[in-house]
């Protein structure tokens, strides 16, 4: 049980991962094409210089996730792991996420944005919307659905107890990779940063660390017990 276990959690790391690295190729491709002739006629760094300070927390923010992200997936690797602690801080969090991007969906035009006012950009942008979808829809989609997946943990099946963290690790890791995607483009190719997203990003960030850990007392449970 425990080998599949462990199976199972490096195939929805791998398949992360390869969305990441593809994501990833498609990024020095633009980047390269871009680097000279720029976007819009702006290249990138003109555009950083757009929004100094909301860029570089969007900078900052984008290095430290993907260490948090790498280091995660690093202790995946182990077989012992620290006591749960955060377990009842999941739907807190996705609970604030989820109001975050309902605000950022709900009321565009007034919305608070300090201290880089770039939201309205970015929700005006190209990239402000998917197949017709605002991104903050989208969002508030996924904070759901965790909320949703953390919920069904209360009903109190064995069987389900040990279906819903691997669940939230997916859901998590898909909401990692997205983040990430939207906080590349906000400095590199909108030039404009949204504090908002990224308070976001950081917090869906969080969950994968705490949905991990989760995971990984579980497999250590499994190895103890069977």
């Amino acid at each position: 049980m425990f080998w599949k276990r462990k199976s199972l959690v490096w195939a929805v790391v791998g398949l992360g991962l390869l969305l990441l690295a593809l994501w990833g190729w498609e990024w020095v491709l633009f980047e390269a094409s871009v680097w000279q002739a720029g976007v819009g006629g702006v290249p990138i760094t003109e555009r950083l210089t757009l929004d100094p300070i909301g860029n570089t927390l969007a900078i900052v923010a984008l290095v430290s996730m993907v260490c948090v992200v790498l280091l995660t997936v690093y202790r995946l690797n182990k077989q012992a792991t620290l006591p749960v602690s955060g377990w009842w801080v999941i739907p807190l969090l996705a609970v604030v996420g989820l109001g975050i991007m309902l605000y950022l969906s709900s009321i565009p035009e007034t919305m608070i944005c300090y201290p880089s006012g770039a939201c309205q950009v970015i929700q005006q942008s190209e990239y402000g919307e998917i197949l017709n979808v605002p991104v903050g829809i989208w969002g508030a989609v996924g904070y759901l659905a965790i909320l949703m997946t953390w919920s069904a943990s209360l009903i109190g099946s064995s069987r389900l107890l040990r279906v819903v963290p691997w669940a939230l690790l997916a859901l998590t890791l898909l909401g990692v990779l997205f983040s990430l995607y939207f906080t590349f483009l906000e400095p590199f190719v909108i030039g404009a940063t949204c504090p908002w997203c990224l308070t976001s990003a950081i917090l869906m960030t969080i969950l994968f660390w705490l949905s991990a850990e989760t995971v990984q007392s579980l497999r250590l449970e499994n190895a103890i017990y069977g």
